[in-house]
């Protein structure tokens, strides 16, 4: 093909992702599915833009970046936080799932025992891309849902890795023999995990020394580079490329450069998601699914259905509350695109034939195509199912001790995270009776481990906050992430309880008015939060009294942060601003050897007179001398005590410089 053949196609599908990502913002639907079925418009089924020779590279392409930029993404974090319950939940989905799969599969379709299995095992991993992307949009990727989901993600990626080194035996010894073949799957296992320990050894030195000498420009080099060795590197192995190229991606995560790495790659993410995805629909033979709509439509909902109950049970039996398990299993519903790097690799090692590969292509677009309006809806479609069970579940509740009855619980902490344990560490220290509730099994346990009154439980549900002591509470502070979720327990809190105080923690600002309405008495941002702390460190830098600066700050929070938000300020707040700033403050400073000031006395100075500040204490060898008579003397190493406005005191510590300094300060 020419270079205005390839340049043709690369102008046509990326001005397709551009078109395509600006309407479905402004419809606010997800991207993915515009992106999904822009491909199959595009592609050699429909409209024959991108021929399909290139749409084979597209997807090689694709896919490779894509899975390289999910390794750098993903992160033990999840797992580590969690303890042991995910790697049940991720075991409990994975087994039910090639199990059921393996039966549907052997019931519905006239494949072999190894097709079957190969089969059942794409369909297993769910899309780390799509959910990735979907709770990054609506702003819940460290909310407990997010993070069971990451981390289940995280342990199917790792074993799909691993069967990738023995899928092989999937097709049969061949001529060398069941054990030569196992062997060979061993060694390769050994290989991998042996290269994967150097390399993480190895890695941080030569990212130092690339940091050190090429800066970031250098390092995001480097990056790609990895991308592609690793894709190379795996591919001389016989193994997927695209898999190398996310081998090394989590190589790079386990280093310290992660996050800068992370910051560099991330604005080409969505280049690469719509690399893959478009590229993913042109995949799709669109002749295939005229010929069996219903068998590929039917497909693609009993396996989202399947998933995401399987996965809601596996997760349940974990120890997450219902509503939890129900959205981390609409969030694993779909295929991943692990699912598909599987089934093309089952293709050519003459597992699947064409016609299963085209098929299970279709039903992984299909999943991506329907999976992605999931997400958004899990918390609801949560709530409503949780309601209507509640008639025949018992209410979850771990037992307290006899001796410490809560009828005594002043304070009630929802959630455990940094914010909630902080907050109990202080009322613990000051005497204050609280309650925990944690939905999270093991931020339940470290609770329970830190001495702390602790109810396992869904916090969103009356019956919970009734067991915590809601009608002897004299607060209630909800520091969870889960916006939804903070709503319901706001509203429920003030309804069982209206003169109780509700505190409430948000990451955005857009949640302010929604929870005062529904009853909160104090909201805390955190993004006013930490202007907050950084206009107070730079105005205690230019010398502004603390009281004046605590003045400042109760005068932004009584106003709900309206000047933070770009509300005008009244007239009366103006004022009151302009007087604080215009206040009197007071000032220290050490005089030097050289200082001008140095032997001479108050009189001889007239600092009152030629600045207006007045000297109201001198400190000299630890000892204050206050209000120092007009004939003391100043000497190296004095402390003055200054007191004046602001630029009063400017102009006062220019006097007071050594002249050097003075001069400079003054140019």
């Amino acid at each position: 093909m020419d270079s205005r053949g390839v340049l043709y196609e690369i102008v046509v599908l990326f001005g397709a992702a551009v078109a395509v990502a600006w309407l479905f913002r402004m419809l606010r639907a997800p991207a993915i599915i515009g992106f999904l079925v822009t491909g199959m418009l595009i592609g050699p089924s429909v409209m024959g833009l991108i021929t399909r020779e290139s749409v084979s590279q597209f997807a090689d392409l694709g896919l490779v970046l894509l899975l390289f930029a999910v390794g750098l993404e993903l992160s033990p974090e999840p797992l580590l936080r969690a303890g042991h319950r995910i790697l049940v939940a991720a075991g409990g989905q994975i087994v039910l799932t090639v199990i059921v799969g393996l039966f549907c599969i052997l019931m519905a379709a006239q494949v072999s025992w190894p097709a079957a299995v190969a089969m059942a095992l794409a369909i297993t991993p769910s899309s780390t891309a799509i959910v990735l992307k979907q709770l990054a949009d609506i702003r819940q990727t460290d909310s407990p849902t997010g993070s069971t989901v990451t981390g289940v993600s995280l342990v199917q990626d790792i074993l799909v890795i691993l069967l990738m080194l023995f899928l092989p035996l999937l097709a049969g010894p061949g001529q060398t023999g069941w054990a030569v073949a196992v062997l060979h799957g061993l060694l390769s296992l050994v290989v991998l995990l042996v290269g994967f320990a150097i390399l993480r050894w190895l890695l941080p030195f030569v990212l130092h020394a690339v940091l050190r000498v090429g800066g970031q420009e250098l390092m995001t080099l480097f990056a790609v580079l990895m991308a592609c060795a690793g894709a190379y590197i795996a591919g001389r192995a016989g193994w997927s490329p695209a898999l190398g190229a996310c081998v090394a991606g989590l190589l790079l995560a386990e280093t310290d450069v992660r996050h800068q790495l992370f910051a560099d790659i991330v604005p080409f993410r969505d280049v690469f998601n719509a690399l893959f995805f478009i590229s993913m629909g042109m995949l799709v033979d669109l002749n295939l699914v005229a010929k069996f709509p219903f068998s590929i439509g039917f497909g693609v909902v009993v396996t989202l259905v399947l998933k995401t109950l399987l996965a809601a049970l596996a997760v349940r039996f974990a120890g997450w509350p219902l509503r939890l398990s129900i959205q981390v299993g609409m969030g694993l519903a779909t295929i991943s695109e692990f699912g598909f790097v599987l089934a093309r690799e089952s293709e050519k090692l003459h597992l699947l034939p064409a016609s299963a590969l085209d098929y299970l292509t279709a039903l992984i677009v299909g999943t991506m195509l329907m999976g992605a309006m999931l997400v958004p809806l899990s918390e609801r479609v949560s709530l409503v199912i949780e309601r209507f069970s509640r008639r025949s579940t018992k209410t979850e509740l771990v037992p307290l001790p006899e001796t410490q009855p809560l009828t005594d619980v002043q304070v009630i902490i929802i959630g455990y995270g940094l914010n909630g344990q902080n907050l109990a560490r202080v009322l613990r220290a000051t005497n204050i009776p609280c309650c925990v509730v944690e939905m999270n099994p093991a931020l339940a346990a470290v609770a329970r481990k830190a001495g702390e009154r602790i109810i396992v439980g869904d916090a969103t549900r009356i019956a919970i906050l009734h067991r915590a002591g809601i009608e002897h509470a004299r607060a209630i502070v909800v520091a969870i992430n889960e916006q939804e979720a903070t709503r319901r327990i706001v509203a429920q809190a003030r309804t069982a309880r209206p003169n109780l105080y509700i505190l409430a923690r948000t990451r955005y600002t857009s949640e302010l008015e929604i929870l005062y309405r529904l009853g909160a008495q104090q909201v805390i941002p955190e993004e006013f939060e930490t202007s907050i702390e950084i206009f107070a460190h730079v105005l205690k830098h230019f010398g502004i009294p603390e009281n004046v600066i605590a003045a400042q700050v109760t005068m932004i929070r009584a106003g709900n942060y309206g000047m933070l938000r770009g509300r005008p300020a009244t007239g009366a707040q103006r004022a009151d601003l302009m007087s604080l700033l215009e206040a009197t403050a007071t000032q220290t400073y050490m005089l030097e050897a050289d200082s001008p000031a140095c032997g001479r006395s108050i009189r001889d100075l007239h600092l009152r007179a030629r600045t207006g500040v007045t000297i109201i204490a001198v400190v000299r060898s630890g000892k204050a001398a206050t209000n120092p008579p007009p004939d003391y003397q100043f000497e190296s190493g004095d402390v003055l005590v200054l007191l004046g406005g602001h630029k009063q005191l400017d102009e006062a510590k220019a006097m007071l410089a050594p002249p050097a300094k003075s001069e400079t300060g003054t140019d």
